[in-house]
């Protein structure tokens, strides 16, 4: 666990707890002569927010800023979308303009030390210590004016803990407690805290072993964060039943633990709040055959349904992983139809082609495997690839072995792009000169020349002095795609192809396939030179 983590958390924690303000209601219907209106930036804003996509929800605040720059709701809204979309300079610009507009605005205040928390995340910040001191003093800024601000409370334990000042940061997270005892994020910081020194207590006890007395005052340490962690994540739970942070917190304090069923139950009840939060499903698959895990995922799916507002895509992941655990058992069939099923109810879980693929491929429907493979193969071949390289080694032999029968199977069956598609999948795979010339081709047969040229390029770059790559590189470059630069590239492929098909030539060692090659690859780039030429 590293301290960094805990801003973009804080950020949920105080941001999630305002409620964000409806959209406005819809006007009466338009006569039927007028056109229909696009939606106003104020629903194109909060739509926008409301589904995560805070570069756009950034852009329709800032068109409001401009159209009503009195209002400074809109503005705070813009800055906390600019910072949550990684936009952290134009953020803090127009944070800083807006508190010469509106001094004293504790909103605008605490929305740029929330950015200055979330700049000192990003990879790009070399200096955090900059970012969280600048936000500490906003927050010490906003509290002698109101001391009862708790995302200013927040902020400043945040801003302490991140500083090396733990001390301060439990004060004033124990103070926005005493303050506001039934909002959660205070006790979630606690935990937080808690935890990090519970796990670097016990990392001191492994490395060190003391005995005797010193070893019973670390053990009784250990105890007391122990204690505190697991107190503050409960509490957190029982203020907010719909966080799914606490849950994710207990399991992690089980796992420190070693109190593996523990924790399989805290991720289970995070699961149920949202089937998509990020828990550790590899800990299902380590300490569950595959029976129970689709039993757990069964379960988990039948809660979630009886929640209120149970949604049709959130719901598909945990029929995936379901049938993901079918599949790890060979229950080809049952597997097949929760992949299905996960598909339909969310069109976007797209890896579910994959084992759609292998579930048809081994129930002897091959025209569905090759369906469902090259449909992901066609979204993303180099995932495809990525889900394949992660297989143990005789399985991803063996998954490779019918990727690549597949796709020869769809070329012999006049399915160009298929094979195409599952051939980029095998070049992805093989990262071979031969492998990535066959996507080539089949990338120039199916018209898809940008990418004929980017195949041929990575073949080119594990053979660089073969001449019919260079000739056929040049074809596409010549005939294809021709533009000034490309045609000067295609001469020099051309007359570089027909020197080295001449060494070739000149080598009395080379065998008859060889010498038959470079006498076509010669011929071929002679013809495309003289056409070039005219």
């Amino acid at each position: 666990m590293t301290v960094r983590v805990l801003t973009g958390l804080l950020w949920l924690a105080t941001a999630c707890q305002a409620q964000v303000p409806p959209p406005a209601p819809s006007p009466p219907p338009a006569p039927a002569q007028q056109q229909p209106q696009p939606p106003s930036a104020r629903n194109r804003a909060f739509t926008y927010e409301r589904q995560g996509r805070f570069g756009e929800a950034a852009d329709a605040f800032l068109e409001l800023t401009r159209a009503e720059p009195l209002r400074v709701d809109w503005f705070v809204a813009a800055g906390r979308c600019l910072g949550r979309s990684g936009r952290f300079a134009e953020a803090i610009d127009l944070l800083e303009g807006a508190r010469k507009t509106f001094p004293g605005s504790i909103e605008v205040d605490t929305t740029l030390a929330k950015t200055f928390l979330l700049q000192a995340e990003s990879p790009r910040t070399v200096s955090p210590e900059i970012q969280w001191t600048d936000a500490a003093d906003l927050a010490e800024q906003v509290l002698k004016v109101a001391p009862d601000d708790e995302d200013s409370r927040l902020i400043l334990a945040q801003a302490c803990y991140l500083l090396g000042d733990w001390e301060r940061a439990v004060r004033e997270a124990e103070e926005a407690v005493r303050r506001h005892p039934q909002r959660s994020g205070a006790h979630i910081l606690l935990g937080r805290i808690a935890t990090d020194r519970f796990a670097a207590l016990l990392r001191q006890h492994e490395q060190q072993r003391p005995e005797g007395r010193a070893a019973a005052d670390l053990v009784a340490a250990i105890d007391v964060q122990r204690q505190l962690a697991r107190r503050s994540f409960q509490r957190a739970a029982e203020l907010d039943p719909q966080r799914v942070h606490p849950h994710l917190a207990l399991a992690q304090l089980a796992l420190l633990d070693r109190r593996s069923e523990a924790a399989l139950a805290h991720l289970s009840d995070a699961l149920v709040i949202d089937p998509d939060a990020p828990a550790d499903h590899g800990l299902f698959d380590r300490e569950l055959d595959w029976r129970r895990r689709a039993a757990a995922y069964a379960g988990l799916r039948e809660r979630y349904d009886a929640t209120a507002g149970a949604e049709p895509a959130k719901r598909a992941t945990l029929r995936w992983y379901e049938g993901r655990a079918l599949y790890d058992g060979g229950q080809w069939a049952a597997a097949r139809d929760c992949f299905q099923q996960a598909l339909a109810d969310n069109p976007e879980a797209t890896n579910s082609h994959f084992y759609l693929a292998m579930c048809q491929y081994r129930l002897g429907d091959l025209d569905a495997a090759t369906r469902h493979a090259a449909t992901y193969a066609g979204l993303d071949a180099v995932a495809f690839a990525d889900v394949v390289r992660a297989l143990p080694g005789d399985r991803r032999g063996e998954i490779g072995a019918i990727v690549q029968f597949l796709g020869d199977r769809a070329y012999q069956r006049g399915d160009a792009a298929a094979s195409r598609d599952l051939n980029h999948v095998i070049a992805c795979l093989a990262d071979s000169a031969d492998a990535w010339n066959n996507h080539a081709f089949l990338c120039r047969e199916t018209g898809q020349f940008d990418a004929a040229l980017a195949s041929y390029q990575h073949a080119l770059e594990k053979e660089p002095d073969s001449p019919q790559l260079l000739n056929d590189t040049a074809v596409v470059l010549q005939y294809h795609l021709p533009s000034p630069e490309h045609l000067r590239r295609a001469r020099g492929m051309y007359e570089r192809a027909i020197q080295l098909a001449d060494k070739v030539l000149g080598d009395t060692q080379v065998n008859d396939t060889l010498r038959e090659r470079a006498n076509k690859a010669k011929a071929d780039a002679q013809l495309n030179l003289a056409a070039l030429a005219q």
